[in-house]
């Protein structure tokens, strides 16, 4: 049989065609009006993207150097902070912290659930002394989402607080005001709703947060950001940036604005993480978060006396079908499925399909196409 190779991971995600075509293009030199004019595009386009009027800068780094940046910039070393921990993702902000010798104070959640907007709210009260609250918005890891909205109702009112938001798999996938809801940073990577390379990272920065900026006292040279947005708004990064991602990622841009908008990209995902979960239960796979999941993906236990390492194997052995695995303390105990950006709804029936098939060989009982008619059911009642 031919086998296509199809990447359903929460990152990166399957290249969309027409950055794959801008990638092929000849390089610019990024000292020139034609680049400026490329890079002020994508910046127009991430504020769309990120519903927001904010400054957004574009960095040449992955999107944990884009938190380690947010992190530096708005906190000065032994500021007290407060990071939100649900599963890996989380973890890393506290590390960061840690790393940089923040007083790192941590509200734990049990992986597949969200820490709530009222905990948050209690810890600021007993501890006025915190200077940011740092959260995922989808924590990739389980699949769950936090109350981003709600969260920042909490923040909001709070002079002397900030809310930082790792929203690398969350924004275009879920929905996001980050202007009207009044978050102060946004930190964004290019690999996955975006459907680019990794490569590149984007950050929006309220008001409030660029005049606590301007007071920190971290060490920081390339991921000052001080610096960048004052490059930036002559359409250049302070250092050599990635040109080729960075024409790749106004064509991105062009696709998104073409489906009607980041909304469009939303409703997307949602369609079909609705129609995964659909399946999921018919086929008896628990859902790892399932009060808190998010639309980004879908995190599932296999069934009882099934590895879930061997659904893994399986999918790519026979059908190029690569999903991923857990992290962390889920390493080798879950699988998960990705719906953040370039995925439509025949991608997930055939994935939903081959799984099945998979399920059944290695000794799943239950009845061929169970899953496939939810994911159909909860399609056709969707699109009514």
């Amino acid at each position: 049989m031919i086998k296509k190779q199809r990447l359903f991971t929460p990152g990166p995600t399957p290249l969309h065609p027409a950055v794959q075509e801008a990638l092929a293009r000849p390089i610019l030199h990024h000292r020139t009006d034609e680049f400026r004019a490329v890079f002020k595009d994508c910046i127009a386009g991430l504020k769309s993207f990120l519903k927001t009027t904010d400054d957004v800068l574009i960095l040449a780094s992955s999107g944990t150097g884009a938190m380690e940046a947010a992190l530096v910039n708005v906190l000065s070393t032994g500021d007290a902070m407060l990071a939100l921990v649900a599963g890996n993702f989380g973890q890393r902000w506290a590390d960061i912290g840690r790393a940089h010798g923040m007083d790192v104070r941590v509200l734990e959640a049990a992986w597949g659930d969200a820490v709530t907007p009222e905990t948050v709210a209690q810890a600021l009260d007993r501890d006025p002394k915190i200077r940011a609250v740092f959260v995922q918005f989808s924590e990739s890891s389980t699949g769950a989402r936090h109350d981003i909205r709600g969260l920042a109702d909490v923040v909001r009112g709070r002079p002397d607080t900030l809310l930082v938001v790792d929203a690398i798999s969350g924004a275009g996938a879920m929905e996001l005001e980050t202007a009207a809801w009044g978050v102060d940073v946004v930190v964004v990577g290019s690999q996955k709703s975006l459907a680019l390379p990794p490569g590149l990272a984007f950050l929006s920065i309220s008001a409030k947060a660029w005049a606590r900026a301007e007071k920190s006292s971290s060490p920081r040279f390339y991921f000052d950001l001080r610096r960048e947005r004052k490059a930036q708004a002559g359409g250049e990064s302070a250092f050599t940036p990635a040109i080729s991602h960075t024409v790749a990622l106004r064509a991105a841009l062009d696709s998104v604005a073409s489906l009607g908008g980041v909304d469009a990209l939303v409703r997307n995902a949602g369609t079909l993480a609705a129609m995964t979960r659909a399946a999921a239960g018919a086929l008896a796979l628990p859902l790892v978060a399932p009060k808190a999941h998010g639309d980004a993906l879908t995190a599932l236990y296999p069934p009882p006396g099934i590895e879930s390492g061997a659904i893994v194997k399986a999918l790519k052995a026979e059908f190029a079908s690569t999903v991923a695995g857990g992290q962390g303390q889920l390493k080798g105990k879950i699988l998960r499925i990705a719906h953040l950006g370039h995925y439509d709804v025949t991608d997930i029936l055939g994935l939903l399909a081959t799984l099945e098939i998979v399920l059944h060989r290695l000794g799943h009982r239950f009845e061929l196409g169970r899953g496939l008619a939810a994911a159909e059911a909860e399609y056709v009642g969707r699109e009514r």
